[in-house]
Protein backbone atom coordinates (compact mmCIF):
# COMPACT_ATOMS: atom_id res chain seq x y z
CA UNK A 1 0.00 0.00 0.00
CA UNK A 2 0.95 3.77 -0.51
CA UNK A 3 1.62 6.29 2.28
CA UNK A 4 -0.30 9.58 1.92
CA UNK A 5 1.35 12.44 1.79
CA UNK A 6 2.14 13.86 5.27
CA UNK A 7 -0.11 17.48 5.96
CA UNK A 8 -3.40 16.22 3.92
CA UNK A 9 -6.26 14.82 5.08
CA UNK A 10 -7.51 12.93 2.05
CA UNK A 11 -11.11 12.04 2.06
CA UNK A 12 -10.81 9.83 -1.07
CA UNK A 13 -8.89 8.34 -3.72
CA UNK A 14 -5.64 6.63 -4.15
CA UNK A 15 -2.71 8.43 -3.10
CA UNK A 16 -0.01 7.70 -5.70
CA UNK A 17 3.19 10.27 -4.77
CA UNK A 18 4.18 10.32 -8.84
CA UNK A 19 0.93 12.26 -9.28
CA UNK A 20 1.68 14.14 -6.86
CA UNK A 21 5.12 15.35 -8.67
CA UNK A 22 3.27 16.03 -12.13
CA UNK A 23 0.88 18.99 -10.34
CA UNK A 24 1.98 22.39 -9.82
CA UNK A 25 2.87 23.19 -6.20
CA UNK A 26 -0.10 23.90 -3.65
CA UNK A 27 -2.21 22.13 -6.05
CA UNK A 28 -4.05 18.89 -6.35
CA UNK A 29 -5.08 16.31 -9.02
CA UNK A 30 -8.78 15.93 -9.55
CA UNK A 31 -9.14 12.59 -7.81
CA UNK A 32 -7.65 14.17 -4.81
CA UNK A 33 -10.68 15.56 -2.28
CA UNK A 34 -8.69 17.10 0.28
CA UNK A 35 -11.20 18.62 2.89
CA UNK A 36 -13.01 22.12 2.70
CA UNK A 37 -12.18 22.43 -0.61
CA UNK A 38 -15.56 20.20 -2.00
CA UNK A 39 -17.52 22.81 -3.30
CA UNK A 40 -21.26 22.88 -1.80
CA UNK A 41 -22.34 20.01 -0.26
CA UNK A 42 -25.76 18.00 -0.57
CA UNK A 43 -27.22 19.87 2.73
CA UNK A 44 -26.42 23.32 1.54
CA UNK A 45 -28.33 22.72 -1.52
CA UNK A 46 -31.21 21.45 0.04
CA UNK A 47 -30.70 24.29 2.38
CA UNK A 48 -31.07 26.64 -0.41
CA UNK A 49 -34.07 24.85 -2.03
CA UNK A 50 -36.22 24.82 1.05
CA UNK A 51 -35.81 28.62 1.29
CA UNK A 52 -36.60 29.02 -2.23
CA UNK A 53 -39.33 26.88 -1.99
CA UNK A 54 -41.20 28.55 1.45
CA UNK A 55 -40.38 32.24 -0.23
CA UNK A 56 -42.09 30.44 -3.23
CA UNK A 57 -45.03 29.33 -1.67
CA UNK A 58 -45.24 31.96 0.99
CA UNK A 59 -45.87 34.02 -1.96
CA UNK A 60 -48.69 32.12 -3.11
CA UNK A 61 -50.23 31.84 0.12
CA UNK A 62 -50.15 35.30 0.27
CA UNK A 63 -52.18 36.07 -2.42
CA UNK A 64 -54.55 33.20 -1.60
CA UNK A 65 -55.41 35.09 1.58
CA UNK A 66 -55.85 38.56 0.34
CA UNK A 67 -58.28 36.96 -2.45
CA UNK A 68 -59.96 34.75 0.21
CA UNK A 69 -60.35 38.07 1.99
CA UNK A 70 -62.19 39.82 -1.01
CA UNK A 71 -64.37 36.77 -1.25
CA UNK A 72 -65.57 36.59 2.43
CA UNK A 73 -66.41 40.32 2.37
CA UNK A 74 -68.36 39.73 -0.56
CA UNK A 75 -70.15 36.61 0.69
CA UNK A 76 -70.62 39.27 3.57
CA UNK A 77 -72.49 41.57 1.57
CA UNK A 78 -74.43 39.21 -0.46
CA UNK A 79 -75.65 37.76 3.25
CA UNK A 80 -76.93 40.99 4.02
CA UNK A 81 -78.52 42.05 0.76
CA UNK A 82 -80.62 38.39 0.87
CA UNK A 83 -81.16 39.52 4.52
CA UNK A 84 -82.93 42.57 3.77
CA UNK A 85 -84.38 41.05 0.71
CA UNK A 86 -86.10 38.73 3.49
CA UNK A 87 -86.71 41.76 5.47
CA UNK A 88 -88.53 43.73 2.86
CA UNK A 89 -90.83 40.35 2.25
CA UNK A 90 -91.71 40.18 5.29
CA UNK A 91 -93.17 43.14 5.67
CA UNK A 92 -94.51 42.89 2.45
CA UNK A 93 -96.60 40.07 3.63
CA UNK A 94 -97.86 41.93 6.84
CA UNK A 95 -99.14 44.74 4.18
CA UNK A 96 -101.30 42.04 2.49
CA UNK A 97 -102.38 40.87 5.84
CA UNK A 98 -103.24 44.37 6.88
CA UNK A 99 -104.48 45.53 3.72
CA UNK A 100 -107.35 42.52 4.19
CA UNK A 101 -108.50 44.90 8.09
CA UNK A 102 -108.33 48.12 6.39
CA UNK A 103 -108.94 47.74 2.44
CA UNK A 104 -109.16 51.43 1.79
CA UNK A 105 -106.41 53.18 3.83
CA UNK A 106 -102.88 53.45 2.14
CA UNK A 107 -100.10 51.15 4.13
CA UNK A 108 -97.54 52.54 6.07
CA UNK A 109 -94.63 51.66 8.48
CA UNK A 110 -96.04 53.94 11.72
CA UNK A 111 -99.91 51.93 10.48
CA UNK A 112 -98.30 48.74 10.42
CA UNK A 113 -96.08 49.07 13.79
CA UNK A 114 -99.91 50.71 15.26
CA UNK A 115 -101.01 47.02 14.47
CA UNK A 116 -98.17 45.74 16.84
CA UNK A 117 -95.91 44.90 13.56
CA UNK A 118 -91.98 45.06 14.89
CA UNK A 119 -91.01 46.14 11.18
CA UNK A 120 -87.42 44.65 10.94
CA UNK A 121 -84.59 47.20 9.79
CA UNK A 122 -82.18 46.85 7.14
CA UNK A 123 -78.92 45.17 7.97
CA UNK A 124 -76.77 48.09 6.40
CA UNK A 125 -78.97 50.68 7.81
CA UNK A 126 -80.84 51.51 5.05
CA UNK A 127 -84.26 52.79 4.98
CA UNK A 128 -87.85 51.08 4.00
CA UNK A 129 -90.14 53.04 2.02
CA UNK A 130 -93.54 51.53 1.38
CA UNK A 131 -94.73 52.26 -2.20
CA UNK A 132 -97.85 50.93 -2.84
CA UNK A 133 -97.72 47.23 -1.33
CA UNK A 134 -94.16 47.00 -2.05
CA UNK A 135 -90.86 48.18 0.26
CA UNK A 136 -88.06 49.70 -1.21
CA UNK A 137 -84.92 50.04 0.39
CA UNK A 138 -82.67 52.97 0.49
CA UNK A 139 -79.19 50.66 0.17
CA UNK A 140 -80.19 47.89 -1.57
CA UNK A 141 -82.51 48.05 -4.89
Amino acid sequence: MEETPPGLPLVRGRTSLPSLRKTAPGRFPNRFRVLGQRGFTFVAVLLALLIAAALYFGYFHFQSVTGERAKGIAAIDAARAIACRTNRQTIEREIVLWSVNHPDEAPTLAALQAEGLQAPSCPEGGRYDIVGHEVHCSVHP
